[in-house]
């Protein structure tokens, strides 16, 4: 006889099943369980993943919400590894397994200056991202660059390297005893930053050049040829970088003001403090 708990049996099931939109490429081998990449069952968030939600240090550096996925999603055995193109699905999942299907969003008309309660059917997200299609091949004049998405790790270590540029580009905007030549030679070396983090960011993005059936995949390599070559092909690869982000992006939802009835178009932003700090 056994003394088990009699609470066991009503611990937290899956409320909900998920297909990822990558279909499990760009995933390195075993980030997810038995490769499944349809099906996923995703649980609620507990008491403790609610409150690294609260910890503006843990969301910064992206720990509250692989800890989330963790808890949530363990089939994805990394999270980090997740691509960009994956976690708004992941992210969305979670948030109905824990809040239910739909998402009370509050918004001001433009023009009456009305402030409107708008419910936002959240599986619609879920359905468009099954939708997209990520670019991962650019052809360039005889060239042919191979594309993928950043992973989450690579995407929030750029975020916060992006972020720590332009407070510190902040602090000598604001700074009273410096005039603006000294402002000037003390931003000059801060953008030369900023310009360097956007550009490891496109870097990233390439994981191969082909020409002529053959392709090169050694990262130095690829970093030689495009430092020292024509702007147009990271100009190009950039361009489609965009495209694939705005493609990825939350869709749009169609609005009307409840007091003067005009129509807009709203986007929900899908910021992890905000997006599960909203019943």
């Amino acid at each position: 006889m056994t003394n088990q708990s009699i609470l066991k049996k009503y611990r937290r099931q899956p409320k909900l099943q998920v297909d990822l939109p990558s279909r499990g490429e760009y995933y390195p081998p075993n980030a997810l369980y038995e490769n499944q990449n349809t099906d996923i069952p995703v649980f609620s968030m507990t008491p403790n993943d609610e409150i690294a939600f609260k910890t503006p240090d843990a969301l910064i550096n992206g720990e509250a919400t692989v800890a989330t996925i963790k808890s949530c999603i363990p089939t994805i055995v990394d999270p980090w590894s997740i691509p960009t193109i994956d976690i708004d699905t992941v992210l969305v999942a979670i948030r109905i397994a824990s809040y239910g299907g739909s998402m009370t969003v509050n918004r001001v008309c433009g023009d009456c200056g009305t402030e409107n309660q708008y419910e936002i059917p959240l599986s619609s997200y879920l359905d468009s991202y099954l939708t997209k299609t990520f670019v991962n091949q650019l052809p360039i004049d005889n060239f042919i660059f191979h594309l993928r998405p950043l992973n989450y790790r690579e995407f929030t270590n750029n975020q916060k390297r992006l972020l720590g540029i332009r407070r510190s580009l902040n602090t000598i905007i604001i700074n009273k005893d410096m005039d603006d030549e000294q402002k000037g030679k003390a931003m000059d070396p801060l953008y030369m930053e900023l310009a360097r983090a956007q550009l490891d960011s496109i870097y990233a993005s390439i994981v191969g050049i082909e020409v002529e059936g053959e392709l090169e995949q050694n990262k130095q390599e690829i970093a030689d040829f495009l430092e020292n070559n024509d702007n147009k092909f990271i100009a190009a690869v950039k361009q489609q970088i965009e495209e694939n982000f705005k493609t990825w992006s939350a869709p749009m939802h169609k609005v009307s003001c409840t007091n003067c009835e005009k129509e807009d178009e709203m986007q929900v932003t899908l910021d992890t403090s905000d997006f599960f700090g909203k019943g």
